[in-house]
């Protein structure tokens, strides 16, 4: 469906408006983004090491919406999740609000003063990727599939920022997942393929590969699959994987958590807890 004022008569506020949906247009395609993601992957071995490997927490955050250069809010975060014992952050897309370099340099930025470089991980979301945002992103802060390992678990990084995972990304999915030997599975990317409890868009958007993949991480026994673009905090295991939606870093908030938050995750063995940690 159009934006509303698309459908207006010629004025002032249709000239507006579609110059905001210009301005909110990526110039990548899912294909190509993968394609170059999985050329760099493929090269590298991604290995956190935790102590011990069965037990550690770990954090996950998505919308941030940095937007010029204010990480204000993010120190926070970084801050309170060192504090809560986190040894490692997702970020979960949407980190900045339009793609600019400035805003992504200074995400970086922040988590180097804060002391968390080599601590994050990160998924593109849809503003990540607006205009040249994919040239950004690439540059600075690298793929957005790829697969890493954390103590007993494997956590698998899938770009969804078209809200779509395409066959080919797909196809690696259901390959990583057959390959891991690790206790746990994770898979983390900015679109869900299910929002718990709510009815609403903001998911992939084909519900018939939505619920392929729903049926495919019940099948191979994923533990969890994380994301965000809903601004706020679902928790609900369904068919045996617990979907988590943790857009608690910026932009406008969303019921039925009407705060900015994080999320902290406590893997114990084969049991992982979460819980809602609000930030001011």
């Amino acid at each position: 469906m159009r934006p509303s004022c698309l459908r207006q008569p010629r004025n002032t506020a249709f000239y507006l408006c579609l110059a905001l949906v210009l301005s909110c247009v990526s110039r990548t395609t899912p294909e190509g983004r993968v394609a170059q993601s999985l050329a760099v992957a493929a090269d590298t071995e991604f290995i956190f090491n935790t102590s011990p490997a069965n037990q550690f927490t770990f954090a996950m955050v998505g919308d941030l919406h940095i937007g010029q250069a204010e990480t204000s809010r993010l120190g926070r975060i970084l801050d309170a999740a060192a504090g809560e014992g986190a040894e490692f952050i997702l970020f979960l897309g949407d980190i900045v609000d339009a793609g600019k370099r400035d805003d992504v340099a200074a995400f970086h930025q922040e988590i180097a003063n804060r002391g968390w470089t080599g601590k994050t991980f990160s998924v593109a979301g849809n503003h990540d990727i607006f205009e040249d945002g994919w040239d950004n992103y690439r540059e600075l802060t690298g793929p957005s599939t790829y697969t890493f390992k954390a103590g007993n678990s494997r956590f698998i990084a899938l770009d969804t920022a078209d809200a779509t995972l395409g066959e080919a990304q797909i196809n690696w999915l259901r390959q990583t997942i057959d390959s891991a030997a690790e206790d746990n599975i994770f898979l983390f990317s900015h679109y869900l393929p299910v929002i718990p409890g709510q009815s609403t868009y903001l998911k992939l958007a084909s519900e018939t590969e939505s619920l392929r993949l729903m049926a495919l991480a019940t099948q191979k026994g994923v533990r969890g699959w994380f994301g965000a673009h809903y601004h706020s905090y679902m928790q609900a295991k369904i068919a045996g994987v617990d979907y988590v939606v943790a857009g608690g870093g910026g932009g406008r908030r969303m019921l039925p958590t009407n705060a900015f938050f994080f999320v902290r995750a406590d893997v114990s063995d084969t049991t992982v807890t979460y819980t809602l940690k609000p930030i001011p």
